[in-house]
């Protein structure tokens, strides 16, 4: 049984982005330059791909980030949403409760869970090709601006990293993936991958998921 929290988190829809002119199709994660492919697939008119139409897919790109600095941005930019959506709630309460929950929100979710997600609508040997975050500035053309929302002050990474824990185990679940980036596997292989050389926190993880 889904809880309201498990469909904030997990969306019920997938969207891939092709990217003709560099034979990509692009898996839109938020914090992982979301705004960004939504910018080109309008400006471009790129075709989108959602849910059961990616299963007519035989691979999927999927941008990795630093890990730390996404969860950071994640929580920052949720807590100002949420700030500006309820203006009535008490700023030091949201902070305690997104760090002592960590994943409240799609923003910060881990992005193995995000692929998690696409795993749903992906023929069993469609390739996942990982690639670094980094590279972005190779297929797009223009980086929009971050809008109302302010980047972290050094004094909220302090607060929000200190004493933050298990933080460090759901971060490293993602590292794996961008220490793969350049690599392609089905969600299976994936899994496999994690099991065999990871296997004791992808057994304290899946059970959770």
């Amino acid at each position: 049984m889904r809880t309201a929290l498990d469909t904030e988190l997990f969306l019920d829809c997938c969207e891939v982005v092709e990217i003709p002119l560099h034979n990509q199709r692009v898996y839109l994660i938020q914090k992982n330059g979301h705004n960004i492919f939504r910018y080109q697939q309008k400006k471009y008119n790129l075709s989108v791909f959602t849910n059961e139409e990616i299963l007519s897919l035989d691979y999927v790109d999927v941008y990795i980030r630093n890990p730390r600095a996404r969860y950071v941005s994640g929580v920052n930019t949720y807590l100002q949403v949420l700030q500006l959506d309820h203006p009535e709630l008490d700023v030091d309460t949201a902070f305690w409760f997104a760090k002592r929950y960590k994943f409240l929100n799609s923003h910060c979710l881990p992005q193995f869970h995000w692929v998690a997600n696409l795993s749903r609508y992906l023929r069993s040997d469609a390739k996942i090709r990982l690639r670094e975050f980094t590279n972005l500035d190779k297929i797009v053309d223009f980086f929009p601006e971050r809008g109302f929302v302010t980047g972290p002050t050094k004094e909220f990474v302090n607060r929000l990293l200190t004493d933050n824990n298990s933080l460090d185990l759901w971060l490293y679940l993602d590292q794996i993936l961008l220490d793969l980036a350049g690599q392609e596997f089905t969600w299976s292989e994936l899994l496999d991958y994690y099991q065999s050389n990871h296997k004791n926190i992808i057994e304290h993880v899946l059970p959770k998921t």
